[in-house]
């Protein structure tokens, strides 16, 4: 059974509570070009379990409910914002599940991601909340968050755990990622994502390091249709931006405008982690 409960019954929490999943759900805006103005949004689920915490799109949980339902229509969902990750609860030591846009390969990474807050005295209120502020520098941005001791979850939204109470919201100095609690939900039963999480569907996560992953990324940029090409069938009907594909000699075209699309929609949350990809 599944139920939705209010904040309010969210203060009244008991050691039980980790005998199930408690998801909360967080408005998140981000911004893959710098230069844009608008906003890419998500809707990111934190999944607190009793020994694991998970972070990812809700729209996987969507489709994942969907598809037990009879007579589904079978629907793969592939993550937009690149922040699909576990870690064991109380720790920092994240498991990061990512992958290559077009590439049938699904990979995960460890990372250690230790976050150093310092507590502000200033505090205000939010419905029936008093939420204080703390502030950090993590992943080469400033950062601003507002927590409630109310509901005493050290465990965040992405990697942002640590402080004494759940984070309602927390955003960087720029305004390019911002996370805002919407709803929460309870299960009374721990919440199975290893059809989409620790497995992308059919593709098993094959271990890597972050070094490779760099590698990969790279590989990537520098022939991003080495795949495609290689395994092309003129009888096949392929289609990128709006242009039908009917040689191996056309993907050539392709590479430096797919190049050009990568660079611009490149804003990493974790800065002092960027791929370091060519510059013009």
């Amino acid at each position: 059974m599944k139920k939705t409960i209010t904040f309010v019954a969210l203060i009244l929490f008991s050691a039980n509570i980790f005998s199930q999943t408690h998801r909360f759900i967080y408005d998140f805006k981000y911004k893959v070009d710098t230069l844009d103005t608008e906003y890419d949004k998500q809707e990111m689920a934190l999944d607190i379990n009793p020994d694991e915490v998970k972070f990812y799109e809700y729209q996987f949980a969507v489709n994942d409910s969907l598809s037990r339902l009879p007579q589904h229509e079978y629907s793969q969902y592939t993550s937009q914002s690149q922040q699909t990750l576990k870690r064991k609860i109380n720790t920092n030591n994240n498991l990061n599940y990512v992958q290559i846009m077009m590439m049938p390969y699904y990979y995960v990474y460890e990372s250690n991601d230790p976050i150093k807050w310092k507590i502000e005295n200033k505090t205000k209120t939010l419905g029936s909340y008093k939420i204080q502020k703390a502030t950090t520098y993590f992943g080469g941005r400033n950062w601003t968050a507002w927590f409630t001791p109310d509901i005493p979850i050290s465990e965040s939204p992405y990697k942002f755990r640590g402080l004494p109470g759940l984070i309602l919201a927390v955003e960087d100095s720029q305004q390019h990622f911002t996370y805002q609690l919407s709803r929460n939900v309870n299960f009374d039963k721990t919440y199975d994502t290893s059809g989409f999480l620790e497995k992308h569907y059919n593709l098993n996560a094959l271990k890597i390091n972050y070094k490779t992953w760099i590698k990969l990324n790279l590989e990537f940029y520098n022939d991003p249709y080495a795949r495609m090409r290689a395994e092309f069938n003129p009888d096949w009907f392929v289609k990128i931006n709006d242009r039908r594909i009917k040689s191996r000699e056309e993907f050539y075209e392709l590479t430096k405008p797919t190049q050009d699309q990568i660079r611009r929609e490149y804003n990493p949350i974790e800065r002092d982690k960027a791929i370091p990809y060519p510059k013009k």
